[in-house]
């Protein structure tokens, strides 16, 4: 029986981290996701620009070129030029977020929106008579 030689299998990436590692890897392995993204956002945007898509088009293109900014903000990150790009981003969000305190300032109603001091009495006594006589009634109880 002849001996079957063994596939060769892919060099795999390890699922963890090594002590010595830099952050500067983990910045050009971003980069790197960053650059596949962009190329296939372009790939898209050109396809869609091909079947007349123009609105679609547009908006891979500024996801393309989003993407591209990223990337290279990470590498910028990992040659040392600039800081950690996420937490610049975290940051700057949420300063953009903030509003500006606006204090609490109650509205109040003139006595034009209040109730009238005077209910109207109603004569008719059938039972739409009675709702209106019995809401007139709490009316008036209210206005005093």
């Amino acid at each position: 029986m002849p001996e079957e030689s063994p596939k060769p299998q892919k060099p795999k990436k390890p699922a963890y981290s090594f002590q010595g590692s830099s952050p500067a890897d983990s910045f050009l392995d971003i980069a790197r996701i960053h650059h596949r993204e962009a190329k296939q956002l372009l790939e898209r945007a050109q396809q869609a620009q091909a079947e007349d898509r123009q609105e679609e088009a547009r908006l891979l293109m500024d996801l393309y070129a989003d993407r591209v900014k990223t990337a290279e903000e990470f590498e910028s990150a990992a040659r040392g030029e600039a800081g950690d790009p996420i937490v610049t981003g975290i940051l700057d969000s949420l300063e953009e977020n903030r509003e500006p305190f606006v204090p609490y300032a109650p509205t109040f109603l003139s006595e034009e929106q209040l109730i009238p001091d005077a209910v109207p009495v109603v004569k008719d006594l059938s039972l739409k008579g009675r709702i209106l006589s019995a809401v007139g009634w709490v009316g008036g109880l209210i206005s005093k």
